[in-house]
């Protein structure tokens, strides 16, 4: 059955309460893990609930790329989550365990997270191809592909048998595309805690709370102007704090408090430097999250969307 058509408004309110619910998650670890536990598990959630953004720009323009019609388009975006939270969880169990092996990996991943920060601050102009992807390739070169997309299935039944649909496609490519852009965010996890439950809960809950942010990107991204920056010092934070620590020891909520110190100081400057300097329309229209190049933003809401007209997602 096709999803039920979301507005503007409920999208806010579902955000409003995904973001509850992954901060009321550390309350829980809290009051059954210890204050070290909690602590870490919000610092890792708030970085990956900021980097999120990248994913549902990439996300939209997957979607579009594979034509997926309006009403089937939050499923995808729920199997392409579920199937990427097992694949991040893969990951997180591998990097944990080889930073708790391997003193030198730790300085490994401060100076990667340097990179990382510095490369966000780099405006990318090269195109985004969900179809040249090398998974989505083999894909459509080993297994029957159908070109209907009615069924909201990930498989239809053709005449030759069973093929993969455009959903399925589009899955695969929303996985892959997470995986890309979960290099930087793990890697900033790793930099706070190895803790493999605290990092994989916080991803966990970031990532189930993309599909209300799906119609609300594009208004959330216009407001923040100092976007790339903001998130560049966040990583560049959490990479001293790595290459340091034989010297300087942070506390998990001294970390806590200086990515949040960070993200709000960024937003304040976005809205200062808005009001002292006001952007022309144009400019407001090209931002974007700083890992996603320019001419690949969702379109503007619609003004029916606005007004709490539904918006299908």
């Amino acid at each position: 059955m096709p999803a039920v058509p979301i507005t503007t408004r409920r999208a806010a309110w579902l955000s409003l309460v995904w973001l509850a619910a992954g901060l009321a998650v550390g309350l829980v670890l809290l009051g059954s893990l210890g204050t070290e536990r909690a602590v870490n598990y919000w610092s890792v959630y708030v970085l990956e609930r900021s980097l999120s953004l990248d994913n549902v720009f990439v996300f939209l323009l997957i979607l579009d790329y594979f034509l997926i019609p309006r009403e089937y388009r939050r499923r995808v975006v729920r199997w392409g989550i579920v199937c990427a939270l097992a694949l991040r969880a893969l990951t997180i169990a591998v990097g944990a365990a080889l930073l708790e092996t391997f003193s030198v990996v730790t300085y490994m991943l401060g100076a990667v997270l340097l990179l990382l920060a510095a490369r966000m601050l780099r405006s990318r102009d090269e195109p985004i191809d969900p179809g040249r992807s090398s998974a989505v390739r083999v894909l459509q070169r080993l297994v029957p592909l159908t070109g209907d997309a009615s069924s909201g299935r990930l498989l239809a039944r053709t005449e030759g048998g069973w093929a993969v649909t455009p959903i399925g496609l589009a899955v695969v490519a929303l996985v892959l595309a997470d995986l890309t852009f979960a290099v930087d965010s793990i890697s900033g996890s790793f930099g706070i805690t190895t803790d493999f439950v605290a990092i994989w809960l916080a991803n966990a809950l970031a990532l189930l709370g993309l599909v209300p942010l799906l119609v609300l990107v594009r208004a959330l991204v216009q407001r923040f102007r100092y976007m790339s920056q903001t998130l560049a010092v966040v990583l560049l934070f959490i990479a001293l704090r790595l290459l340091t620590a034989d010297v300087v020891s942070l506390s998990p909520l001294a970390s806590l408090a200086g990515i949040a110190t960070i993200l709000i100081a960024g937003l304040l400057a976005s809205a200062i430097g808005d009001a002292v300097a006001p952007p022309h329309v144009t400019e407001i229209a090209e931002r974007r999250p700083p890992r996603c190049p320019p001419g690949h933003a969702p379109p503007l809401e619609p003004a029916a969307a606005r007004s709490g007209a539904p918006e299908r997602s």
